[in-house]
Protein backbone atom coordinates (compact mmCIF):
# COMPACT_ATOMS: atom_id res chain seq x y z
CA UNK A 1 0.00 0.00 0.00
CA UNK A 2 1.25 3.45 -1.11
CA UNK A 3 1.47 5.49 2.40
CA UNK A 4 0.72 9.28 2.50
CA UNK A 5 3.69 11.37 2.00
CA UNK A 6 2.41 15.06 1.97
CA UNK A 7 -0.96 16.41 2.22
CA UNK A 8 -1.78 20.68 0.93
CA UNK A 9 -3.35 22.92 3.09
CA UNK A 10 -3.76 26.79 2.57
CA UNK A 11 -2.31 29.12 4.84
CA UNK A 12 -3.02 32.67 5.52
CA UNK A 13 0.97 33.70 5.58
CA UNK A 14 0.80 35.68 9.12
CA UNK A 15 4.07 34.27 10.13
CA UNK A 16 7.20 34.21 8.95
CA UNK A 17 7.16 32.45 5.53
CA UNK A 18 10.25 29.89 6.46
CA UNK A 19 12.46 29.39 9.23
CA UNK A 20 15.64 28.77 6.74
CA UNK A 21 17.84 31.67 6.55
CA UNK A 22 18.71 33.69 3.71
CA UNK A 23 22.21 32.61 3.92
CA UNK A 24 21.54 29.60 3.19
CA UNK A 25 20.82 27.26 0.10
CA UNK A 26 17.94 24.55 0.60
CA UNK A 27 20.30 22.21 0.30
CA UNK A 28 22.63 23.46 2.95
CA UNK A 29 19.87 24.12 5.28
CA UNK A 30 18.81 20.17 5.32
CA UNK A 31 22.72 19.43 5.86
CA UNK A 32 22.76 21.91 9.15
CA UNK A 33 19.09 20.84 10.30
CA UNK A 34 20.74 17.10 9.63
CA UNK A 35 23.93 17.95 11.61
CA UNK A 36 21.38 19.53 14.27
CA UNK A 37 19.32 16.96 14.76
CA UNK A 38 22.72 14.51 15.26
CA UNK A 39 24.38 16.21 17.88
CA UNK A 40 21.05 16.73 19.91
CA UNK A 41 19.64 13.58 19.64
CA UNK A 42 20.61 12.22 23.26
CA UNK A 43 19.24 15.26 24.48
CA UNK A 44 15.60 15.37 22.88
CA UNK A 45 15.44 11.43 23.46
CA UNK A 46 15.95 12.17 27.19
CA UNK A 47 12.70 15.54 26.68
CA UNK A 48 10.77 12.66 24.69
CA UNK A 49 11.20 10.12 27.16
CA UNK A 50 10.36 13.12 30.21
CA UNK A 51 6.82 13.09 28.15
CA UNK A 52 6.34 9.48 27.15
CA UNK A 53 6.14 9.94 23.54
CA UNK A 54 5.27 6.11 23.54
CA UNK A 55 2.48 6.57 24.77
CA UNK A 56 1.25 9.31 23.04
CA UNK A 57 -1.10 8.62 19.38
CA UNK A 58 -1.61 11.91 18.04
CA UNK A 59 1.59 13.81 17.98
CA UNK A 60 1.97 17.41 15.72
CA UNK A 61 5.38 18.42 14.60
CA UNK A 62 5.46 22.32 14.49
CA UNK A 63 7.71 24.27 11.60
CA UNK A 64 8.55 20.22 10.61
CA UNK A 65 10.59 21.51 7.65
CA UNK A 66 12.03 18.62 5.77
CA UNK A 67 10.78 16.01 8.36
CA UNK A 68 14.03 15.07 10.09
CA UNK A 69 12.96 15.53 13.52
CA UNK A 70 9.64 13.75 12.68
CA UNK A 71 11.46 10.98 11.73
CA UNK A 72 13.26 10.80 14.81
CA UNK A 73 10.11 10.93 17.24
CA UNK A 74 8.42 7.87 14.83
CA UNK A 75 11.39 5.60 15.89
CA UNK A 76 10.21 5.73 19.17
CA UNK A 77 6.61 5.81 18.91
CA UNK A 78 3.70 4.01 16.65
CA UNK A 79 1.48 7.09 17.23
CA UNK A 80 0.76 9.14 14.43
CA UNK A 81 3.08 12.26 13.46
CA UNK A 82 1.68 15.05 11.79
CA UNK A 83 4.64 17.88 10.39
CA UNK A 84 3.39 21.13 9.83
CA UNK A 85 5.07 23.94 8.04
CA UNK A 86 4.63 27.11 6.39
CA UNK A 87 6.83 26.22 3.37
CA UNK A 88 6.84 23.24 1.30
CA UNK A 89 10.26 23.62 -0.28
CA UNK A 90 12.08 21.07 2.16
CA UNK A 91 9.17 18.79 1.58
CA UNK A 92 10.63 16.83 -1.50
CA UNK A 93 13.85 15.66 0.37
CA UNK A 94 11.09 14.35 3.16
CA UNK A 95 9.74 11.63 0.56
CA UNK A 96 13.28 9.76 1.25
CA UNK A 97 13.02 9.90 5.29
CA UNK A 98 9.94 9.74 6.65
CA UNK A 99 8.16 6.41 7.89
CA UNK A 100 4.42 5.56 7.10
CA UNK A 101 3.42 7.01 10.63
CA UNK A 102 4.29 10.46 9.44
CA UNK A 103 2.20 12.91 7.15
CA UNK A 104 3.27 16.34 6.29
CA UNK A 105 1.24 19.28 5.09
CA UNK A 106 1.59 23.13 4.29
CA UNK A 107 0.04 25.13 7.53
CA UNK A 108 0.35 28.34 9.57
CA UNK A 109 0.76 27.49 12.81
CA UNK A 110 -0.73 31.08 14.07
CA UNK A 111 -4.22 29.13 12.13
CA UNK A 112 -4.04 25.77 12.69
CA UNK A 113 -6.21 23.92 10.27
CA UNK A 114 -7.20 21.56 13.28
CA UNK A 115 -10.31 20.61 16.08
CA UNK A 116 -9.53 21.61 19.44
CA UNK A 117 -8.00 19.10 21.58
CA UNK A 118 -6.46 17.18 18.80
CA UNK A 119 -3.11 16.27 19.71
CA UNK A 120 -1.84 14.21 22.85
CA UNK A 121 1.56 16.26 22.06
CA UNK A 122 2.33 18.88 20.47
CA UNK A 123 6.24 19.52 19.64
CA UNK A 124 8.48 22.28 18.56
CA UNK A 125 12.26 23.23 18.16
CA UNK A 126 13.43 26.75 17.56
CA UNK A 127 10.90 27.77 15.39
CA UNK A 128 9.03 30.33 17.81
CA UNK A 129 12.37 33.24 17.19
CA UNK A 130 11.22 33.43 13.80
CA UNK A 131 7.22 33.98 14.47
CA UNK A 132 5.60 37.37 15.39
CA UNK A 133 3.14 37.17 17.13
CA UNK A 134 4.55 34.65 19.54
CA UNK A 135 1.57 34.08 21.81
CA UNK A 136 -0.65 33.78 19.15
CA UNK A 137 1.44 30.43 17.82
CA UNK A 138 1.58 29.24 21.46
CA UNK A 139 -2.14 29.77 22.35
CA UNK A 140 -3.01 28.01 18.98
CA UNK A 141 -0.66 24.72 19.72
CA UNK A 142 -2.72 24.47 23.08
CA UNK A 143 -5.75 25.03 21.63
CA UNK A 144 -4.82 22.06 19.15
CA UNK A 145 -3.69 19.50 22.70
CA UNK A 146 -6.02 17.47 24.24
CA UNK A 147 -6.78 18.09 28.59
CA UNK A 148 -3.65 16.10 29.99
CA UNK A 149 -1.48 16.74 27.10
CA UNK A 150 1.49 18.30 26.17
CA UNK A 151 3.33 20.88 24.36
CA UNK A 152 7.03 20.35 24.33
CA UNK A 153 9.58 23.15 23.54
CA UNK A 154 12.61 21.28 22.86
CA UNK A 155 14.92 23.96 22.46
CA UNK A 156 14.75 28.05 22.27
CA UNK A 157 17.31 30.00 22.29
CA UNK A 158 17.91 32.85 23.49
CA UNK A 159 20.62 34.98 21.02
CA UNK A 160 20.06 38.40 23.10
CA UNK A 161 21.89 36.01 26.05
CA UNK A 162 24.99 34.91 24.03
CA UNK A 163 28.06 35.17 25.69
CA UNK A 164 31.89 35.24 23.32
CA UNK A 165 35.08 35.89 24.74
CA UNK A 166 37.11 37.11 23.51
CA UNK A 167 34.30 39.66 22.35
CA UNK A 168 33.96 40.30 18.39
CA UNK A 169 32.31 43.12 16.43
CA UNK A 170 30.70 39.55 14.47
CA UNK A 171 28.99 38.97 17.09
CA UNK A 172 27.37 41.83 17.81
CA UNK A 173 26.48 42.51 14.20
CA UNK A 174 25.15 39.23 13.89
CA UNK A 175 22.46 39.81 16.81
CA UNK A 176 21.73 43.29 14.72
CA UNK A 177 20.75 41.35 11.52
CA UNK A 178 19.14 38.90 13.48
CA UNK A 179 16.72 41.50 14.18
CA UNK A 180 16.44 43.66 11.31
CA UNK A 181 15.15 40.45 9.87
CA UNK A 182 12.26 39.83 12.66
CA UNK A 183 14.14 37.30 14.39
CA UNK A 184 13.27 38.03 18.38
CA UNK A 185 16.41 37.67 19.93
CA UNK A 186 15.17 37.18 23.31
CA UNK A 187 12.95 34.36 22.95
CA UNK A 188 14.63 31.26 25.53
CA UNK A 189 13.76 33.85 28.43
CA UNK A 190 10.04 34.37 26.86
CA UNK A 191 9.21 30.64 27.25
CA UNK A 192 7.48 30.34 30.57
CA UNK A 193 5.50 33.77 30.30
CA UNK A 194 4.03 32.28 26.80
CA UNK A 195 3.32 28.79 28.04
CA UNK A 196 1.22 30.19 30.95
CA UNK A 197 -0.15 33.03 29.65
CA UNK A 198 -1.83 29.83 26.93
CA UNK A 199 -2.88 27.99 30.13
CA UNK A 200 -0.25 25.61 30.62
CA UNK A 201 1.35 24.40 33.46
CA UNK A 202 4.79 24.71 32.80
CA UNK A 203 8.06 23.18 33.26
CA UNK A 204 10.98 24.88 32.09
CA UNK A 205 14.84 24.03 31.78
CA UNK A 206 18.08 24.53 29.82
CA UNK A 207 19.22 22.75 26.83
CA UNK A 208 23.13 22.31 27.66
CA UNK A 209 23.95 20.26 24.70
CA UNK A 210 25.02 23.52 23.31
CA UNK A 211 28.29 23.81 25.94
CA UNK A 212 29.06 20.54 24.13
CA UNK A 213 30.52 22.94 21.52
CA UNK A 214 33.27 24.34 23.94
CA UNK A 215 34.58 21.45 24.96
CA UNK A 216 35.27 19.92 21.62
CA UNK A 217 39.02 19.39 20.44
CA UNK A 218 40.96 21.70 18.52
CA UNK A 219 40.04 19.86 15.32
CA UNK A 220 36.58 19.41 15.45
CA UNK A 221 36.41 22.87 16.33
CA UNK A 222 37.91 23.90 13.68
CA UNK A 223 35.66 21.51 11.41
CA UNK A 224 33.23 23.20 12.70
CA UNK A 225 33.69 26.24 11.60
CA UNK A 226 34.69 25.70 8.42
CA UNK A 227 31.67 23.92 7.67
CA UNK A 228 29.99 26.93 8.96
CA UNK A 229 31.85 29.77 7.34
CA UNK A 230 30.52 30.05 4.02
CA UNK A 231 27.35 31.13 5.63
CA UNK A 232 28.89 33.55 8.32
CA UNK A 233 30.61 35.15 5.40
CA UNK A 234 27.69 35.30 3.28
CA UNK A 235 25.64 37.49 5.77
CA UNK A 236 28.78 39.50 6.81
CA UNK A 237 28.56 40.69 3.38
CA UNK A 238 24.99 41.32 3.00
CA UNK A 239 25.24 43.46 6.73
CA UNK A 240 28.09 45.90 4.52
CA UNK A 241 32.02 43.72 5.62
CA UNK A 242 34.23 44.18 3.07
CA UNK A 243 36.00 40.97 1.79
CA UNK A 244 39.36 42.30 4.03
CA UNK A 245 37.20 42.55 7.03
CA UNK A 246 35.94 39.13 6.74
CA UNK A 247 39.29 37.32 5.79
CA UNK A 248 40.41 39.66 8.88
CA UNK A 249 37.81 38.55 11.44
CA UNK A 250 38.38 34.48 9.81
CA UNK A 251 41.93 34.41 10.57
CA UNK A 252 41.22 35.78 14.04
CA UNK A 253 38.99 32.87 15.12
CA UNK A 254 41.19 30.85 13.05
CA UNK A 255 44.16 31.40 15.72
CA UNK A 256 41.81 31.49 18.24
CA UNK A 257 40.88 27.54 18.08
CA UNK A 258 44.35 26.92 17.21
CA UNK A 259 45.43 27.60 20.56
CA UNK A 260 41.78 26.67 22.20
CA UNK A 261 41.32 30.49 23.58
CA UNK A 262 37.57 30.79 22.15
CA UNK A 263 34.69 30.70 24.08
CA UNK A 264 30.89 30.72 22.49
CA UNK A 265 27.68 29.51 23.84
CA UNK A 266 24.22 30.46 23.04
CA UNK A 267 21.63 29.75 26.13
CA UNK A 268 18.36 27.88 24.64
CA UNK A 269 15.63 26.49 26.59
CA UNK A 270 13.16 23.60 26.49
CA UNK A 271 9.49 23.79 28.08
CA UNK A 272 7.42 20.92 29.07
CA UNK A 273 3.34 22.22 29.29
CA UNK A 274 1.16 20.45 30.73
CA UNK A 275 -2.58 21.25 29.29
CA UNK A 276 -5.00 21.32 32.59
Amino acid sequence: MEKRIIKRKGYKGVSKPSTMSEEYTLEEWIELLEDQADYTREYRHDLYQKVEITTKKDILDVGCGPGIVARDMASLTDGHITGIDISDKAFEYAKGIIPDNVDLMVADVLDLPFRNNTFDLVVFTVVLPYIKDQQRAVNEMARVTQKNGIVLATSSPDYAGALHYPESRADLDTLKHFEERGVDICTGRKLKYLFRTAGLKTEIGICDVTLDFVNKDVDEQMKDFVNHFPSKKSMLLKIGWTEQEIEEYKQEMIELIQNDLGFGFVPAFYAIGTKL
